[in-house]
């Protein structure tokens, strides 16, 4: 029997292309009930599911009055003829203006006789004696932080998870935009999200993304049609290495020149440069000033080779003069510890003159804060590696939480404004192409929140795209792989792990990627 080939990436969608997805599905012959139905059937087995059993299980379903409510009425009663005890809070009343849809789904429920109460006043009450509580509060059309008999639903339902009690969130958590994974104040936490048709992005991105807890996807249907999108998610299939060829020698696996450290941060351009050495470059030549050379060659891997450039009086580099030959290389990655002085501008420029392909992290960055349209003018495929504040200083805001707020909109921007594969970097990493297409990557965790681990991403993203054909792709590769690697040393870590861990895991993160061993 063939094997089915596994998929390279998941797409996302934000709530108006899920919208669009079930106008879709009514157009071409569905009902708005029947996809509420499709979407409340697999609500229920998401409940069962993570109960682990349906009889004599009690069930708290906190519902609005919008379809998000609607879906938990209509689940209602399949959780009941699964042998369930049910009970539907409604938050907004029964004498609230729905849709069809919902309205079915309610009467339906109280015409059974179903318990239910009205109003807020019994939340704590059914949360307190419910061993499940599903959240039909508010849907993917919601906008901020939950208000008014939301609000203190929402509430309610973070008080009883605090207590033990599992959570069960409905297409998205009430107060999670699906859009750009925002979270307002009171937003519920779940352990379990069952999202309907596609993947909202905001399930990914943070801050919203520490509240799903587990996803699901419910199908609804071959009518369903979203439409096309840029957003995606790598997968490990997706993630994996370039094969490479039998007869690859070292040139054919790619010739990084790395460019970075001074006085006091000689330890970020070893970073850098193990960090390209360990994610399969060939050739991995490191330049610093010459002040720090003896201290860089014998602190890194042996396999690198270690140059020394002109140094100012304060140990930084001098400026472009002793810049190694660029011939042969493919790519260049400047700027973990560089410095602020007036050399580092110079280099930089020259740089972005003669490299082929160029990576641009930390000080490479900073020297465009004055002139941030400068990095728009480049010889070579640009990568930038900017965390929230080095991203509003080249141009996405007035400060870095401005910048990372409006990171879903104004990162695809800078990428085609620069004509750069931009990787902002932070939870749920975006990385945005020239040409419209954005990861975003969904590994990661507080490894991660070292010093140094971003200069190791410096030097595997410029292994990664050395020789390859299509960069975006390769620098959303090499983030997940950082991403990935940071996870498994923090596993036995308590998430305490350094820069140094991560590019020791690195090897093993990438020949199970490569074996196709990686644990689902």
């Amino acid at each position: 029997m063939p094997s089915v080939p596994l998929p390279s990436a998941v797409p996302l969608y934000d709530a108006a292309a899920a919208r669009r997805g079930d106008e879709a599905a009514v157009a071409a012959g569905d009902t708005w009930l029947e996809l509420m139905e499709r979407a409340a059937g697999h609500l229920a087995r998401g409940v069962l599911g993570l109960a682990g059993r349906g009889y004599g299980l009690r069930v708290a379903v906190l519902v609005g009055k919008g379809d998000n409510g609607g879906d938990g009425w209509t689940a209602a009663p399949r959780l009941t003829a699964a042998g369930a005890q049910v009970r539907i809070v409604a938050v907004d009343g029964l004498e609230v203006e729905t849709s069809d849809a919902t309205t079915a789904g309610r009467t339906a429920w109280l015409r059974s006789v179903g318990r239910t109460s009205v109003g807020t006043g019994d939340l704590d009450a059914v949360l307190g004696w419910c061993d499940v509580a599903v959240d039909c509060l508010l849907g993917t059309g919601a906008h901020g932080a939950p208000r008014g008999p939301a609000a203190e639903g929402a509430a309610a339902l973070r008080r009883a998870a605090d207590r033990g009690t599992p959570v069960v969130a409905c297409d998205v958590p009430s107060g999670v935009s699906a859009d750009d994974g925002a979270a307002g104040e009171g937003a519920v936490r779940a352990d379990l999200t069952v999202t309907f048709g596609a993947r909202k992005r905001g399930l990914l991105l943070h801050p919203g993304a520490a509240h799903v807890g587990r996803v699901v996807v419910g199908d609804l249907g071959p009518r369903y049609d979203p439409g096309p999108t840029s957003w995606w998610a790598l997968t490990p299939e997706g993630a994996r290495p370039p094969e490479l060829a039998v007869d690859a020698d070292k040139r054919a696996r790619g010739v990084v020149l790395a460019v970075a450290g001074a006085v006091g941060t000689s330890g970020a351009a070893s970073l850098t440069a193990t960090g390209a050495l360990r994610a399969g470059a060939g050739l991995v030549t490191v330049a610093v000033p010459e002040s720090v050379r003896a201290e860089v060659a014998a602190r890194t891997d042996a396999g690198v080779m270690v140059r020394g450039l002109p140094a100012s009086d304060d140990g930084e580099v001098a400026g472009a003069e002793g810049l190694p030959d660029l011939d042969g290389v493919d790519v260049v990655v400047a700027g973990p510890g560089l410095g602020h002085g007036p050399g580092a501008p110079a280099l930089v420029a020259e740089l972005r003159s003669r490299a082929p392909r160029l990576v641009l992290d930390a000080d490479a960055l900073n020297v465009h804060r004055d002139d941030p349209e400068a990095l728009a003018e480049h010889a070579g495929e640009l990568v930038l590696t900017p965390h929230e504040r080095e991203l509003a200083r080249i141009g996405a805001g007035q400060d870095g939480p401005d910048a990372w707020a409006s990171r879903v909109e104004r990162v695809p921007e800078l990428a085609a404004r620069y004509r750069a594969t931009v990787v902002a970097k932070g939870p749920g990493t975006i990385v945005a192409a020239p040409d419209g297409r954005v990861w975003v990557c969904p590994e990661g965790g507080p490894a991660l929140g070292s010093g140094g681990t971003g200069d190791a991403l410096a030097g595997i993203v410029a292994a990664a795209i050395a020789r390859a054909d299509d960069v975006p792709l390769a620098t959303a590769r090499a983030v997940w792989w950082h991403a990935a690697a940071g996870r498994r040393c923090g596993a036995d870590r308590a998430g305490r792990a350094t820069a140094t861990d991560l590019l020791a895991a690195l090897p093993s993160v990438l020949g199970d990627l490569d074996l196709r061993r990686w644990p689902t």
